[in-house]
């Protein structure tokens, strides 16, 4: 083999590694603690909005399927009633999908489903400071 090759060979070879280690990292933040807290995932799979209201920041910036908007804690709070109310959550279950943090302002996100008896819904929740700034809940269907 001459060194071109070699060499290509040899980066392919880090790449993949490197994939590795990050995934790994990943699954390692997951399993100390930086998940969404515990709490949050109860009020999600309960379906418990007043809960789940004493994580928001005074503003949210909340999209459920295609309506978007900005809301005051209590607004966003009455629309994710109406969500739960229509969409009861089954089975208690939150699956995660994704996580991991913006280097920019320490914001973390999290990507979920959501189990509805309605169907699967995928979740994104964006924190800051423990504190939702931002929540997308979009049907997976």
């Amino acid at each position: 083999m001459n060194i071109n090759k070699l060499l290509i060979i040899s980066i392919l070879f880090s790449m993949l590694n490197y994939r590795g280690e990050a995934r790994s990292a990943v699954d390692e933040k997951m399993a100390q603690g930086s998940r969404l807290p515990e709490e949050i995932v109860q009020a999600l799979v309960n379906g418990d909005v007043k809960t789940l209201g004493r994580f928001f920041d005074a503003s949210v910036d909340l999209s459920l399927n295609s309506n978007q908007g900005v809301y005051a804690k209590s607004q966003a709070e009455q629309i994710l009633k109406t969500f739960f109310s229509d969409n009861a959550p089954a089975g208690g279950k939150f699956t995660y999908k994704h996580l991991t943090s913006y280097n920019k302002d320490n914001v973390q996100y999290y990507i979920g489903e959501l189990h509805t008896g309605k169907g699967l819904y995928r979740l994104t929740v964006f924190m800051k400071d423990k504190s939702i700034h931002r929540m997308r809940i979009e049907s997976n269907e």
